[in-house]
Order: C-alpha cells, then structure tokens, then sequence
C-alpha cells in the first residue's frame, strides 16, 4: 500500500528531474551556439531574436508536459480534474478571459519570432519612445531608451501597434563591432576609446539612443565588448565600425609592444 502512493511521488520527483536537466542541456546549448555566431561576428539581429525566443518556447513545452504527466499519476487528481470539467460552465469562461491577455503575448512572442518586425538589438520607436531592442521575452518586449530608462512592451503591443523600425532593411544604420580585449589589456580603457569614436562620429545619429560598449563575455581569453551605435546613414555605420576596430588594435598592438 506504501508503494502504490510512493510511486506517483516518485514518478513526479523523476520527471521534474529529468525536465531540470534537459532544461539545463538546451540553455548550454543555445548559450554555445550564441557564442560560436559572437566568436565569428556573424551573429545577426534576427539570428539572436530566433535563438532567445526558441530557447523559451522549449523550455516552456517542457515543464508544461512534465507537469502534465506529474499531475496525472495521482487518480485524486485526475477525478478533481474531471469534476472541475464537468462543472466548469461560467468558471471556465472566466478562467479564458483572465489568461486571454497571457495567452495573447505568448501568441505574439511566437509571432514576432517568426515574422520579425523588430529584432534584438533594432533601433525602435513606438508611441514617442524611442530605443534599443535589448531582448524579447515569450510575453514581453525590453527597449532600453536613450536615458538609460528599460520600457517594458507587452508582445501583444509590439504585434498591433505602428512600429518606425530604423534598422529594417537589406542594411542597417546600427553600427555594432565587437573587440576582444586581451586579459593583460584593460577592457574599461579600451570601452572608454570605443565610446570616444563613436562620440566623435560625424555621422552619429544624434536624435537616437546614445552609443553604448556592453561587457558580452569574460573568460581566460579576455573580456569581449560589443559597440553598438546608430548613425545618419548605412555607409557612415561601416565607416565606425571600421574606425573602432582600427583603435581597438592600434591599442592593443601598442600595449604588446
């Protein structure tokens, strides 16, 4: 009898488990893949917002089925279940209509994710407010503004609402560069010389978000920065990246010496 009421316990213990490694294995693996796309500089707006949102859509899937399978080896359960079924009527309404908006960006996510009217790291505007993508969440959207403020954008917004997408396009107006700086090398010297260039940029699009030299990664290989700036134009994005990396080695070579 003991044993007919340990098993549906541990049966749930061995599926939370189970769903708590595999959750860890996906991260690992999404977490590599990002950095391999980081390593060879080729990792694309859309490539990211892909990435960061498939991520979630698994891990989500997972715990939702495990929990499922978990719930469903109590016979306690599964009769409550059905009684709350059976008698759901009006409850069941309301139970819709509360989840409808959760629901709804979740929807949204998975959408913006495949059709992609805004990618990570876009310069954006919506409603007057205008701002770097910094990630996309399964129900919500991060834009960080040009004072350093995060405005929080329910997914279901960013998929009705009129969106002015600057980086839209076969280019982009976005200049990003990343620079590895070595570990005998200070990062905060070389991300200071990165901000000055973009700064003393002729073409800086002065009415965007300020540029901005975000620390990626730090490991025994160094410290990785990412410039990310918006300029007037295309060509005049290339052009900075082109002038930070310069500096970025003329520092580099300089200090080796």
């Amino acid at each position: 009898m003991v044993d007919l009421e340990l098993r549906p316990l541990i049966t749930l213990a061995v599926l939370l488990g189970l769903s708590w490694l595999l959750t860890r294995f996906i991260n690992l693996g999404f977490k590599r893949v990002v950095e391999r796309h980081q390593q060879r500089g080729a990792l694309l707006p859309e490539t990211a917002t892909q990435l960061a949102l498939g991520r979630r859509l698994l891990t989500t899937v997972i715990w939702i089925t495990a929990a499922a399978i978990g719930l469903s080896q109590f016979p306690e359960l599964r009769i409550l279940s059905a009684g709350l079924l059976a008698s759901a009527g009006i409850s069941g309404l309301i139970v819709g209509f509360a989840a409808r908006s959760t629901l709804g960006n979740a929807i949204a996510g998975i959408t913006i994710s495949i059709a992609q009217p805004i990618r990570i790291g876009d310069d954006v505007e919506l409603k007057s407010e205008r701002g770097i993508v910094e990630d996309i969440h399964f129900t919500y959207t991060v834009l960080r503004l040009g004072d350093g403020r995060r405005l929080i954008i329910p997914n279901e917004m960013v998929a009705s609402e009129v969106i002015k997408n600057a980086t839209m396009g076969g280019v982009t107006r976005v200049a990003r560069a990343e620079v590895l700086v070595p570990p005998w090398l200070s990062p905060e010297t070389v991300r200071s010389a990165l901000l000055a260039v973009a700064n003393e940029h002729e073409q800086l699009d002065r009415a965007a978000a300020p540029p901005e030299v975000y620390y990626v990664r730090v490991d025994e290989r160094g410290t990785l920065l990412r410039l990310v700036a918006t300029c007037t134009e295309a060509a005049a994005a290339d052009r900075l990246v082109q002038k930070a990396l310069a500096r970025a080695a003329q520092m580099v070579f300089k200090r080796a010496l």
